[in-house]
């Protein structure tokens, strides 16, 4: 008798520590990188100034089709653009298994300014200390510079910018537009850091150091999970047993939104 309540005394412990950690785990995802989804330019044609008469076509191979093109002004499943202003444009492609890829397009102003450089500094985590540079060549002189259809400018810098998605235009004096998203990033770091947090409050002294799944001693694995660990953080639901502060959620969801980045 003293020998079975012993056992169910040890089997309830053991059992109350693994599932104290069960609430942690989440469902695996496809490895990306095993089958890299892989975009190709094929052609390009440029447009007449201030007309929409340009266009590219792309192609893409690996990971597993049937494939979706995101060009930020019409998606798709072929991958060809028509009827296209002058302009930049970051082009996303994305498998059947949500793994993407990711292109630069320039569709150029034939005759007119164009942009050569876009340079950008952080804007730092809940900072607005971020900027924008633009090098713009071609058309007529002097060009006129507008962000996020405020008002035109001359100086070629945009300053005390926050972190996110921006949107350029030049101008030449021919009536000449070429336009362009930016993003400005907050610049956490990763390894300076985002690893030292998750390291101490869930890869090491937390759940996830190899006994349950995910195991968050794995960059690849942090990086793959990175929506749900802003997410968990921001809602108090991990890491569990522990608590974060404020101005380490912060520090995740800055570099969760930059990109997840390996810095």
């Amino acid at each position: 008798m003293i020998r079975n309540l012993l056992f169910i005394t040890v089997y309830v412990g053991l059992l109350a520590s693994t599932m104290s950690c069960t609430w942690d785990q989440m469902t695996p995802t496809i490895d990306c990188s095993l089958s890299p989804v892989v975009v190709e330019l094929l052609e390009t044609q440029g447009t007449g100034c201030g007309a929409a008469n340009g266009g590219f076509t792309l192609a893409a191979t690996g990971g597993e089709s049937p494939y979706s093109f995101d060009s930020g002004v019409g998606t798709n499943a072929d991958g060809v653009f028509a009827n296209v202003q002058a302009g930049v444009y970051a082009v996303e492609v994305t498998d059947v298994n949500d793994c993407t890829a990711e292109l630069s397009v320039i569709v150029p102003n034939l005759g007119g300014v164009n942009l050569d450089e876009v340079k950008t500094n952080d804007a730092g985590c809940g900072s607005s200390n971020g900027s924008i540079e633009i090098v713009a060549s071609g058309g007529e002189e002097p060009y006129a510079y507008t962000l996020d259809n405020g008002s035109a400018q001359a100086d070629h810098v945009f300053s005390g910018l926050e972190k996110g998605m921006h949107t350029v235009v030049v101008a030449d004096q021919l009536g000449c537009e070429i336009s362009q998203s930016v993003e400005v990033l907050s610049g956490v770091s990763y390894n300076s850091t985002i690893q030292g947090i998750i390291e101490n409050s869930c890869a090491i002294s937390g759940c996830h150091n190899g006994s349950v799944f995910p195991d968050f001693r794995s960059f690849e694995t942090i990086q793959a999970r990175a929506s749900s660990i802003k997410s968990r953080t921001a809602n108090g639901s991990m890491p569990k047993g522990s608590t974060l502060s404020q101005t380490q959620i912060d520090q995740i969801a800055c570099w969760v939104d930059d990109g997840a980045l390996d810095n």
